[in-house]
């Protein structure tokens, strides 16, 4: 016997025996709360607000997918904020399930008998996983099953959902002033060669310098500005210098010259190692003049190209040869034999041909990392001779200042120029016995003028085209920093953070969402269909007032949720039993 407490008229009496309640007191209007609690509205709506959080939660994930962390200036950081939304969607949607279990059961026990522990079990299931996990194994499967179901699969959606948002390290390139350049130039004047060619000292003038730097490849750094990983995405197209090497050793032996003979290709001569003068031509027109000896000789000559008004031929400067022959292999033991010929001795030696010119180069692809300056791609856009000659005014020198000119260079491409001054010291120099000069090892130290034959090796076409390249590079590189000067302004690296979603995490949360969604809408149906079975849902009270018949029937006194709020204010306490004690 369970006896009320309270004071006043409100009194219950519940009967163990025949369990129907009695109220005695009938509370007055019922509460907004409990007309609503008795249908499935409280459940919808929180199920609705389960799937907005749900649904907010993937446009977020869509919206900043792949952008950076910077974009997310909320005061709560983007991780925190899917954790945030999709507990409280796990925590709204269980919510309903829970009451969709506690209601079913009720419904279990509508049709058929079952043992009374199904209930508990139902129950249990309605608190958490592993009562869901002991309802599916020990109740037979139902649509409430479903229910279950979703309880214990919503342990694993905080898992997968820390998995889905990613945050990766990456790089952006932007814009900041000063911070990538590199130079590059449309023209070229260097007042200084103004200077030399009068004959006044400069030892600082860039055009021997250049030469001399591109003697040894490798030997320097082009000029540019980059404070961290830079990039230029455009290309760009400056004025420079191009070079190209031959071996024609076949061409030039054939104009070879000898004192000794008249024709080089008959003659019945032989290399006796003293005293005979040889000269030759190279195909470009270099002339090369040497004696025989028993030592190796190198011989660097050039010849500019002039027009019939005295000027330089354009992009055409000169042509410059390298000859290399060493007589010093078994050959050279038997020159005695007179079957030996002094041709077969001349096929050993090596005659490499090279022409320096202006040229337009296209840059792009252009990039600096880890203080490397690297171009991509070089595109050369040959010029044909120029387009003509711009006279200038006369200098404090008394030297014209004339610019050679190449207009319509192609689609796109500037018109260019350059100095004609700078044009005749650069030839010049290289007539010079700076650069020209004869290296022969018998010849003693008086009469020693190497020029620069000696930083071209044995005179193979690789070695010798990759010296000359490296001179047109320095040239070009020259001209890309001198006063005419352009400023490419390229983009700088920057650490950066970028948001990555991973969407197949986000598959069991959906797949978790969807079945709570069922498992509700299969619990309105079928509570719709019982009628006449209030929806007590997880209400204690409702236990509290069933009872168990003689014949394994609930009662209960309790028509529906109204009437059982009526009793919820009732006091009670349990029956005391007077227990003999026996001494």
């Amino acid at each position: 016997m369970i006896q009320n407490t309270g004071s006043g008229d409100n009194s219950v009496k519940h009967d163990n025996a025949d369990g129907i309640a009695a109220v005695e007191s009938v509370h007055g209007h019922t509460g907004f709360l409990t007309r609503i609690s008795s249908t499935w509205w409280i459940e919808i709506i929180t199920m609705c607000t389960s799937f907005a959080c749900m649904g907010g939660l993937v446009f977020l994930l869509a919206h900043f997918e792949n952008k950076l962390s910077s974009k997310w200036s909320f005061f709560i950081s983007f991780n925190a904020t899917v954790a945030i939304v999709i507990t409280a969607a796990r925590a709204t949607l269980l919510a309903a399930v829970s009451t969709c279990l506690s209601q079913a059961k009720w419904m279990r026990f509508r049709k058929r008998p079952h043992r009374l522990v199904e209930m508990a079990i139902i129950d249990t299931a309605s608190r958490g996983p592993l009562g869901s996990l002991r309802m599916l194994f020990q109740i037979s499967w139902g649509f409430a099953s479903l229910s279950a179901i979703v309880v214990i699969l919503s342990l694993l959606t905080d898992t997968f959902a820390q998995q889905v948002v990613h945050i990766e390290p990456g790089t952006v390139y932007t814009h900041q002033e000063g911070s990538a350049t590199f130079g590059y130039a449309h023209g070229f004047r260097n007042t200084k060669s103004v200077r030399m060619l009068l004959g006044y000292s400069d030892l600082a003038n860039d055009t021997p310098s250049a030469v001399i730097r591109g003697l040894r490849p490798s030997g320097w750094t082009s000029a540019f500005n980059c404070t961290s990983n830079c990039t230029w995405d455009q290309p760009y197209v400056t004025l420079g210098f191009t070079s190209t090497c031959t071996d024609v050793l076949e061409q030039t032996l054939a104009n070879l010259r000898c004192d000794c003979c008249t024709d080089f290709s008959d003659t019945e001569g032989f290399y006796d190692g003293y005293g005979d003068f040889c000269n030759t031509t190279t195909p470009r027109g270099v002339q090369l003049n040497f004696i025989p000896k028993q030592n190796a000789i190198k011989i660097l000559n050039s010849t500019s190209l002039n027009d019939e008004a005295g000027y330089l031929n354009g992009s055409d400067l000169f042509n410059a040869a390298f000859f290399y022959w060493d007589p010093r292999n078994d050959d050279y033991n038997r020159v005695t034999d007179e079957k030996v010929r002094f041709e077969s001795l001349l096929r050993k030696a090596a005659v490499i041909e090279c022409a320096l010119g202006v040229s337009l180069y296209n840059y792009s692809s252009i990039s600096s990392s880890l203080n490397n300056f690297t171009i991509g791609s070089t595109d050369k856009i040959h010029l044909d001779r120029y387009t003509g000659i711009e006279q200038g005014h006369i200098n404090q020198y008394s030297a014209r200042e004339d610019k050679a000119w190449w207009n319509d260079t192609g689609n796109g491409l500037p018109d260019v120029y350059i100095d004609m001054m700078d044009l005749k010291y650069l030839v010049n120099f290289f007539h010079s016995p700076a650069f020209c000069g004869t290296t022969n090892g018998n010849a003693g130290f008086d009469n020693f003028a190497p020029g620069a034959t000696a930083a071209f090796a044995n005179g193979s076409l690789e070695e010798v085209s990759r010296i000359f390249d490296s001179i047109a590079l320095s040239l070009t590189d020259m001209v890309r920093e001198g006063k005419q000067m352009k400023l490419a302004q390229g983009k700088t690296s920057q650490a950066v953070l970028y948001i990555r979603v991973r969407w197949r995490w986000l598959i069991l949360p959906l797949v978790v969402q969807f079945l709570g969604g069922m498992a509700l809408l299969g619990a309105v149906i079928a509570g719709n269909r019982a009628k006449e079975m209030p929806l007590w849902k997880g209400s204690v009270l409702a236990v509290l007032y069933h009872s168990v018949d003689k014949d394994g029937v609930l009662r209960t006194g309790m028509q529906d949720v109204e009437e059982l709020e009526k009793v919820e204010t009732i006091k009670a306490m349990l029956e005391k039993k007077n227990i003999e004690s026996t001494v």
